[in-house]
This record gives structure tokens, C-alpha cells and sequence, in this order.
């Protein structure tokens, strides 16, 4: 969340964004926030960001407090429910400070990547303060060569991935000039908001609740008309809740069973043309290629480390988000494969995911986080902390979120690359893929203890991911590693 983006047109200004009119946290962002009572599972979001140089700090602290004003979100805190059960609130923190949230620091060391990454390390592993709104940024001098990073971290019960980008793509600029006449609103309104208040808004949302379900059960009633066809569908959702659930994926790789509070990141760039030309000559989709890259990478490691595995469990998000759905908030259900590491033909492997990829997204019980989320927030905070707890099994989860094609600018600095970095809620590891600017980047986290060869599986993952690549009729580039 950072700079002065320029309007479209001088007919189509900037508006605030619909991001903070929710006053209420969803079902699935309380399982998340409150996940965090096991240290295993914080559900931290980053990004790390490359400028080409230094900044004006001035712009970069007002454009700070004006995206803050243009998602309200930012200064929100959230506020919880006297037995810490039920969704919690939002709220205008009203001791909002951004002097707390935005920070400037200096790498230590040579200022190579490695010693940048390190020290966004150290800053994703280490807690938000629940009492303010849930996020920080970091800009990061001393670099070499004159370029300068910016480190953003955020929970990730403020939004799903592809919510992220539409705000990052409203608050960067397309020129490096500030951008004059830009619509300013106001702080929003602060208000009194106490435990007891969140209560008696979730009871009287529970009784709105009933007609719903009123209508549920005349539904349930009317379908035993037909009692064979609803019995079909009953016994699909039946078997699909299992697979969505994980409650029957592959074991996770003795290679990867490690798990401890450690993160480690790690990143990679490849041009996205070679991604969608391999996407092209194997019939697949870009995110088909992108996990088939990965996987393959996994295959290679494990080789690599004399492991044999046939299949791995791999997680990845499925949006449900609809159009008229707030920007703020996740919107996401769980899609459970196999990823195939057994499988060494890499145009085979690929179409392997895509089956499977087809399937999970066709499970009957795909959205069931969301549909039994209103009775799930009531459970006790460490019942409820376990929901977060089945990623754990995972030795894999992979996002792939559209990035911003164009190029843009942070208060006079160009920026080169965006590096995002997913949570690690208890999986080995977790990888995310951004396009910029017809640049793919790829962030890794993994776990300390689950990848115990870090080195070595970088270069695997590269490995890996180029002989997918290779699948292209005219290759058009390969994946490197940064850092």
C-alpha cells in the first residue's frame, strides 16, 4: 500500500475504494485471525518490493496516509467479542498512528539481496499487534547499486491475494511526477465500539439468520418429492467433503516432515511469455505450468536427497470472489491434489495437474469452509484454531495471482520487481507467483526444519521449473533465482 497512482482521466478520478465498509469479519478471515493463537500458524502476507532508487520520503509518508484514507481498512483495528467467539468487528483504530506503521531501516552487510531477504525474514516471522490495524511497512535503505526495498506486511484477514493487487494497483503511479488534484477524503469517522457491542451485534445477526434457515429446511422438505435425486446429490457432497477437507490426500514426504516457527525466503523470476507459451504448446493453463514447474522441482529434490515419493499434498486456493463482492476480506475455498512428483515426463506431469486441478474446482463441496463458516467462528478460539491447523498436512501450497502489467512508480522510485510471500500456516512450503510488468516473480517460504537443504533446493526448483519450460515450441526464457 503505497504511492500516488495516476487517475485514468481527468473524466474518471480516483474514488476511495469499498474497502472497510464491512464493519463485520468474515467466517473464513476470523478462522485465520484466530489461528494465530498457535504460533505455527500466523497467517502474516508480504510483499517485497525493488526500487531503482531511493524514494522521497515526504511522498512516500503522504501517500501513505492517503491510501489509509482511500481503504479505510488500514486504519482499522479489529475488535473482539467478550468470549472470543463469533466473527470479531472492525474498527477506525481511533489511536490511529503512522508513525508506528511505516518505518525506514537500513540492510546490514554488503546490502546484496541475500542480506535484504534475510531482514524481511526476521520481519514476516515476527507478530502484528492485534491492538492496532494489522499491518507495517518497512523502507529499507542501503542496497547496493542505489537501489532501495520496501517491505510490506499485512494479515491476512484483510484480503485474499487478488484484493491485494486491485489496491496495489490503485495506489501505485504510472508516472514518477506526483500527481496533482487527486481526490483527498477525510480520515474516517472513529466511534465507540466495545466488546459488548460486537455481541449484541452477532446475536442480532443470528437472528436474522433464522428466516434463512427457515427457508433451508421448506427446501429440505420439498426435495424429499424427489427422494432419489436428493439422495444423489447428498451422497456426492458426502464424498467430496473428505477430499476437500484433506482427510484422504497422499502422506506428506518423510523428506519434508520438519516443522517448526522458522520461515525462509527465497525468489525467483522467469519471463511470463515463456510461462504462456509453455501454457500453449501443452494445451494447459498458465497455472497449470506454474505448479507443474514446482512439482517438478520437488522431483528433482527429492532425487536429489535419495528420497522416492509418488505423490505429495499439494493445497491451492480457489477464488469464489464475485463482482460485487468487497474488495477487503478472502473470498477463497481449497482445491487438495496429489502433486505427481513420481511422474518424470514433464508434458505428462502437467496434464496430470490439470485433471486434477479441473477436479477440485468441480468438488460439490469445494465453498464448504464458507458455508459452514457462521457456526464454525462460534467454536472456542482453540477449537477454532485447528481449521487453520489442516494446512499442516500440506507439503506444498501454491498461489498464482495476476499481477499489475504496467509500469509503475512509488513516490518518484521505479519499481522493478514485486516479490509476494505467503503465510505458512504448518505447510513445508508455501510459493506465490506475481506478474509485473511481463515479469513473473516467484516467492518461496518454507520452513527451516522442512527444507533442511535450502541451496539445493533452489537449484532444483529451477531445474525443475525449466524443463517445463522447455515443453514450448520457441522457448522464450527461463526461470533464474534471485535470491
Amino acid at each position: 500500500m503505497t504511492d500516488d497512482r495516476s487517475a485514468p482521466g481527468a473524466a474518471t478520478p480516483d474514488q476511495p475504494l469499498a474497502w472497510g465498509s464491512d464493519l463485520e469479519m468474515s467466517p473464513v478471515d476470523t478462522v485465520m485471525w484466530r489461528g494465530d493463537a498457535d504460533r505455527r500458524l500466523r497467517s502474516t502476507i508480504s510483499m517485497v518490493e525493488v526500487y531503482d532508487c531511493e524514494p522521497d520520503w515526504d511522498r512516500l509518508v503522504a501517500a501513505h496516509d492517503w491510501g489509509s484514507r482511500m481503504a479505510p481498512r488500514f486504519r482499522q483495528r479489529v475488535v473482539e467479542s467478550p468470549l472470543h467467539t463469533g466473527t470479531p468487528s472492525w474498527q477506525v483504530d481511533p489511536d490511529f498512528d503512522l508513525h508506528y506503521h511505516l518505518r525506514r531501516i537500513r540492510v546490514a552487510g554488503d546490502g546484496s539481496m541475500r542480506e535484504v531477504f534475510t531482514l524481511c525474514e526476521q520481519l514476516a516471522m515476527t507478530p502484528l499487534d492485534p491492538a492496532r490495524p494489522p499491518w507495517e511497512g518497512y523502507l529499507i535503505d542501503g542496497l547496493a547499486d542505489g537501489k532501495t526495498a520496501y517491505f510490506f506486511k499485512a494479515h491476512h484477514a484483510l484480503t485474499d491475494g487478488l484484493g491485494a493487487i486491485l489496491v496495489l494497483a490503485q495506489l501505485h503511479s504510472k508516472t514518477r511526477e506526483p500527481i496533482p488534484g487527486k481526490p483527498q477524503p477525510p480520515a474516517p469517522m472513529t466511534r465507540d465500539l466495545s466488546a459488548l457491542d460486537v455481541l449484541g451485534r452477532q446475536l442480532s445477526e443470528e437472528v436474522q439468520r433464522l428466516p434463512k434457515l427457515a427457508g433451508l429446511a421448506v427446501q429440505g422438505v420439498r426435495a424429499l418429492g424427489d427422494p432419489k435425486r436428493s439422495l444423489s446429490r447428498v451422497l456426492r457432497y458426502g464424498r467430496s467433503v473428505p477430499r476437500v477437507a484433506g482427510m484422504i490426500s497422499p502422506p506428506g514426504s518423510p523428506l519434508l516432515a520438519g516443522r517448526s516457527v522458522s520461515w525462509r525466503f527465497s525468489a525467483f523470476e522467469v519471463p511470463f511469455d515463456a510461462i504462456h507459451a509453455a501454457a500453449a504448446a501443452t494445451g494447459a493453463s498458465v497455472n497449470d505450468v506454474y505448479l507443474g514447474g514446482l512439482i517438478g522441482g520437488f522431483r528433482r529434490y527429492h532425487e536429489e536427497m535419495g528420497e522416492s515419493v509418488e505423490s505429495i499434498p499439494v493445497a491451492i486456493p480457489i477464488s469464489v470472489r464475485k463482482p460485487d463482492d468487497p474488495i477487503a476480506g478472502n473470498r477463497i475455498a481449497v482445491g487438495r491434489l496429489a502433486g505427481p512428483i513420481g511422474i518424470a515426463d514433464p508434458f505428462e506431469r502437467v496434464l496430470t495437474i490439470r485433471e486434477q486441478v479441473r477436479a477440485a474446482r468441480a468438488e460439490p463441496a469445494v465453498d464448504i469452509l464458507n458455508t459452514i463458516g457462521p457456526v464454525v467462528a462460534w467454536l472456542p478460539g482453540p477449537l477454532l484454531a485447528q481449521f487453520s491447523g489442516t494446512t499442516s498436512q500440506n507439503d506444498l501450497q501454491a498461489s498464482n495471482v495476476p499481477g499489475i502489467p504496467w509500469e509503475t512508480f512509488v513516490a518518484g522510485a521505479k519499481v522493478e520487481r514485486m516479490f509476494p510471500f505467503g503465510p505458512l500456516p504448518g505447510c513445508a512450503v508455501m510459493a506465490t507467483m506475481i506478474t509485473h510488468n511481463g515479469t513473473a516473480c516467484l516467492g518461496l517460504n518454507f520452513d527451516a526444519a522442512a527444507v533442511t537443504e535450502p541451496e539445493l533446493f533452489a537449484d532444483c526448483l529451477v531445474d525443475g521449473f525449466n524443463e517445463v519450460l522447455d515443453l514450448a515450441d520457441e522457448p522464450r526464457g527461463r526461470l533464474t533465482r534471485v535470491v
